[in-house]
């Protein structure tokens, strides 16, 4: 990205290379992929970059321009928390949606046993009884959320993942899981995982 700047002020934020007239020189776009950074700056052409504000847990308020010598930055004052009650009325609905997709998965079996056919195996059916349980509890914790600091947290809960490499070496990473979407009950259809060891939380 880039801003076109004069007397030091920003005129504009350009998002992609378009026609410019400067002037009374009209510029084709071009100029943005064939210029050097001097040659744009001549022009009053900067780079661009801008602070981001995290949308999902923020409004972003307005945004202020920095002119510096090689770029402008923009920077949004005084951003404003969102509304927690908010946020956790969308947490318990994406719970929801969430456990039910992994559901629907197995219903037709749920169907055709009701209908007199084939029951549903026991280890099927003892999964479908987990994910209901652990979204009840999902439900629970999220009412249980205080605060914006417990919101992001809960959706962004670190865990040390342990795998194991082809030479059978273990090594570990940090993984941030989404509680609200992550659903830990063993699902006896998936596939396995030769490497995987281990997910604890930190």
């Amino acid at each position: 990205m880039w801003s076109q700047v004069s007397n030091n002020k920003v005129d504009r934020v350009i998002s992609h290379p378009i026609s410019l007239t400067i002037g009374d020189i009209q510029y084709p776009k071009v100029i943005f992929t064939r210029f050097t950074k001097a040659e744009l700056k001549n022009l009053g052409i900067y780079p661009y970059r801008e602070i981001p504000v995290n949308t999902r847990y923020q409004h972003s308020g307005t945004i202020s321009y920095e002119v510096k010598s090689d770029e402008v930055v923009g920077s949004y004052a005084s951003p404003t928390d969102r509304d927690v009650a908010t946020l956790k009325t969308m947490m318990l609905d994406t719970v929801k949606q969430t456990a039910s997709s992994l559901l629907a998965r197995d219903d037709w079996m749920s169907i055709r046993e009701l209908d007199g056919g084939t029951a549903m195996p026991d280890n099927v059916d003892a999964y479908r009884t987990a994910i209901r349980e652990e979204s009840n509890d999902k439900e629970t914790a999220i009412k249980a959320l205080s605060d914006l600091d417990a919101v992001k947290l809960y959706e962004a809960t670190p865990y040390t993942e342990t795998r194991e490499n082809d030479d059978g070496e273990e090594y570990e990473s940090e993984r941030h899981l989404n509680l609200a979407t992550h659903y830990f009950a063993e699902d006896p259809l998936a596939e396995d995982d030769p490497s995987f060891v281990s997910l604890v939380k930190k």
